[in-house]
């Protein structure tokens, strides 16, 4: 149940109920469907999506077919490229123990940094006992037999699929392997990938199985073969009894939509949309999420489903783990935030957390498990176009995006992307840490000051500015660095500042989350951190200069919006880097401490 409340959330519930909202949403009518459109063409095919799967059989059973092929081919490894919506889906049933389905292991894959095509490489060839170097044709034909790629975009423009799946086919000719038999494409007509794959007579794959292209990347579960085709082939390897249809009929059940358009005050989604808008300030709102171990994974999830949907115009839903903030911090608010805890238990304790009760998260076997996944998808969703209806927010397409991509591309002509921020100003130096910043920064006497400085500017505004701290890494860092980085902002943004922080990794959190950070709150800090080398492939021809573009890219789009968004440089390698790193964080703990 909601937090017992105000009149602003009965408010909010009655409009929905009187505006018909949901039967908007439902008959894709009115400022719904307006709402819900991209260039004019709806996007909510995920609405009913489910409903209309289960009418028409067939569908799904050719899903099932492809998955009992490609079981068939002797497939053990399938890696699966995309970003944003095409592969955090993947990512999500692979943290919650769907990775590895009887002889079958899935790879997600959304990094420009060689590194992850090392970790994959090198993750296969132990289970057949091969270690690098893998040039000859022999080795590379013992390593890649039983593997697969499957390239997904759900987008027009996205091209890092494009340059996973150039490496993979050069990597299967070298290897004498037919590219055709180990490779599928899953996109939109006429889309970059889409392009690619017809120049490689590649299979192809439509994402909705009913053809449809009114789904956007975000909704891509439970609705595409983004969630069917994984799922499809679990219950294959398994030898599982049940079906997607089963599993679809489960979660559909579970989502009670008819409830939510009869009785949207007895819906949990519903009643959690209404509380978040009315605790919202100008349309924006922080949300904090508590959940069970075994339901984190689907966090990131939610936070792309939020950031990207509905971040847009200075409005929109941060999403958080939930965090302890200190209320004596400089920026400790009350206002504009909501902690929700999604649980299983009708009789959680009553306190100021959103209860966001959800019996069906109780499951026993997998397959129960995968039909509550689908119906949290659906659940949230509901709640996502909800709030968008209220606020007026477009969530339908991702514009701020096609900005930095376009930046991207334009910067991966160069012979090293790094030449174009070369003799930037300011350019803060210390040691092996280079720090870019905002033309407007007044500059410290090391970087770690010079940041501090910008957060506590911003701190103590009046009105006060700053909402969370984000940290982003582009590329991979050691465990251990990344655990380092990690705590120092959540001490900093948590202990010292009093608000959420978020660590990313880029360059997926590109596609997830970059849509609120360019045209979102603006009422946040972001330090996007970029080693200068990375290591080198172990297999084929891939670089880091991809990465490298899209950490810049991002940075100038970030700096047009007017963000306030520093660019960390270490000049050296991924060895080199953790010192630098974290005497920087270091330092920026003992300034921000109180009387400094």
């Amino acid at each position: 149940m909601s937090v017992e409340g105000d009149s602003n959330t009965i408010s909010s519930l009655e409009r929905i109920a009187r505006e018909q909202a949901i039967d908007q949403l439902r008959r894709r009518n009115g400022l719904m469907k307006t709402l819900g459109s991209e260039n004019g063409e709806p996007k909510l095919d995920w609405v009913e999506g489910v409903a209309r799967l289960l009418q028409e059989e067939h569908l799904l059973e050719e899903v099932e077919t492809d998955a009992q092929a490609i079981h068939r081919r002797g497939v053990r490894h399938l890696i699966w490229t995309g970003m944003g919506g095409s592969v955090i889906t993947v990512h999500v049933l692979c943290a919650m123990g769907f990775a590895a389905a009887g002889d079958l292991t899935l790879y997600p894959l959304d990094s420009t940094d060689p590194a992850a095509l090392n970790h994959i490489l090198e993750t296969i060839a132990r289970q057949k006992n091969l270690t690098p170097p893998f040039h000859d044709a022999a080795t590379l034909h013992t390593l890649l037999e039983d593997v697969m790629m499957v390239g997904v975009s759900m987008g027009m423009t996205s091209e890092e699929p494009i340059t996973h799946l150039t490496w993979f086919v050069e990597l299967l000719q070298q290897a004498q392997l037919t590219p055709s038999e180990h490779i599928q494409v899953m996109t939109l007509p006429g889309s970059f990938l889409d392009q690619f794959a017809q120049q490689q007579e590649a299979p192809r794959r439509p994402l909705q199985p009913d053809g449809g292209t009114g789904t956007g990347g975000r909704m891509s579960a439970p609705t595409t073969r983004v969630f069917l085709l994984p799922v499809a082939l679990y219950l294959t390897y398994t030898h599982s009894s049940s079906s997607l249809r089963s599993i679809l009929a489960d979660a559909w059940r579970h989502h009670k939509l008819d409830l939510a358009q009869e009785s949207p005050d007895k819906h949990p989604f519903v009643q959690l949309a209404a509380t978040l808008s009315d605790a919202s300030q100008n349309g924006a709102c922080r949300l904090l999420l508590e959940v069970t171990e075994e339901w984190k994974p689907l966090l990131i999830w939610i936070e792309q489903l939020m950031e990207e949907s509905l971040g847009k115009g200075g409005k929109g839903i941060i999403v958080f783990d939930e965090q302890p903030l200190n209320p004596q911090g400089p920026c400790f608010a009350t206002e504009g935030i909501v902690h929700v805890r999604m649980t299983a238990d009708e009789k959680a304790e009553t306190s100021p957390t959103f209860q966001l009760c959800l019996p069906y998260l109780a499951t026993r076997t997998p397959e129960q498990r995968l039909s509550a996944l689908a119906a949290c998808f659906l659940g949230w969703q509901l709640t996502m176009s909800l709030y968008g209806y209220l606020q007026q927010i477009t969530f339908a397409g991702q514009p701020a995006v096609e900005n930095y991509k376009a930046r991207a591309r334009q910067l991966r002509s160069l012979s090293d992307p790094l030449e174009e921020i070369q003799n930037w100003k300011p350019t803060l130096r210390y040691e092996q840490l280079r720090l870019l910043t905002p033309a407007f920064i007044e500059p410290q006497e090391t970087p770690a000051a010079t940041f501090v400085h910008a957060l506590r500017q911003k701190a103590y505004a009046s009105p006060q500015e700053l909402d969370y701290l984000d940290v982003t890494i582009n590329g991979f860092l050691p465990e251990n660095t990344w655990l380092s980085i990690s705590a120092a902002a959540h001490k900093a943004g948590n202990m010292l500042l009093g608000i959420p922080a978020k660590v990313r990794q880029a360059p997926a959190a590109y596609h997830s989350t970059e849509q609120s950070e360019m045209d979102g709150p603006d009422t946040f800090v972001s330090l996007r951190i970029l080693i200068r080398d990375h290591e080198s492939v172990i297999a084929g021809a891939y670089t880091d200069a991809f990465l490298r573009a899209q950490a810049i890219g991002t940075w100038q789009a970030m700096l047009e919006q007017k963000r306030l968004c520093f660019l960390l440089i270490i000049d050296g390698s991924l060895q080199d880097a953790s010192a630098p790193l974290e005497h920087f964080f270091e330092q920026t703990i003992q300034l921000l401490q109180p009387g400094e």
